[in-house]
């Protein structure tokens, strides 16, 4: 999959001109991925139950639907979540894992219970890495693909600081984020 990504980009780019394919494979075509599920202490470990959770918690939960074939998922796990502000927010949340493709039953928000994959089309969650926020039982945000660590950082203070009620346009907080800390002299690396 990683290497018909690659080829579908060199193509959609028309670049059969510019450059040779194996070059273009060679510097542009990620990794493929574990073919496993990533994971961390921090997981909520099954059977998942988060109807209960969230209402004996008052911490917003996060929902990370992932599946093994997921070279994002691996990404996200390996590079983003290890960074220390990234750390710091995830501490903020319940977090679950929904594996997209599984057929053992979740008890989502709601109360209802359904197998993972039916649960993520139900919601209308198509792509993995997604992550669904929830506070008291309630979907408030959702990022649908990998974010670079500045706007996963930047999703995850969205809900755990409550903003969303405030500012519907998770675009405009960013804009806001980064502009507060550049005037305290930070460097913002959107893309790192």
């Amino acid at each position: 999959p990683h290497k018909f990504t690659a080829a579908l980009d060199y193509i959609g780019q028309r670049l059969e001109k510019k450059q040779n394919f194996a070059d273009y494979l060679a510097a542009h075509a990620r990794e493929p991925a574990s073919g496993k599920l990533n994971e961390q202490s921090w997981l909520m470990p099954p059977p998942l139950k988060l109807a209960e959770a969230t209402k004996a918690n008052a911490k917003p939960l996060l929902v990370l639907f992932e599946q093994k074939d997921c070279a994002a998922c691996d990404e996200m796990h390996n590079e983003a979540f290890t960074r220390p502000e990234v750390k710091e927010l995830l501490g903020r949340f319940q977090i679950a894992r929904i594996d997209m493709t599984s057929k053992e039953a979740v008890q989502t928000p709601e109360g209802t219970s359904l197998p993972g994959r039916q649960w993520a089309r139900k919601i209308g969650v198509f792509y993995t890495p997604s992550l669904v926020f929830f506070a008291e039982g309630k979907e408030v945000f959702r990022v649908d693909g990998y974010l670079r660590p500045f706007h996963l950082s930047s999703s995850l203070d969205y809900v755990a600081s409550g903003a969303y009620k405030t500012q519907p346009e998770f675009q405009r907080f960013i804009e806001a984020r980064a502009a507060a800390r550049r005037a305290g002299g930070e460097k913002i690396e959107l893309m790192k």
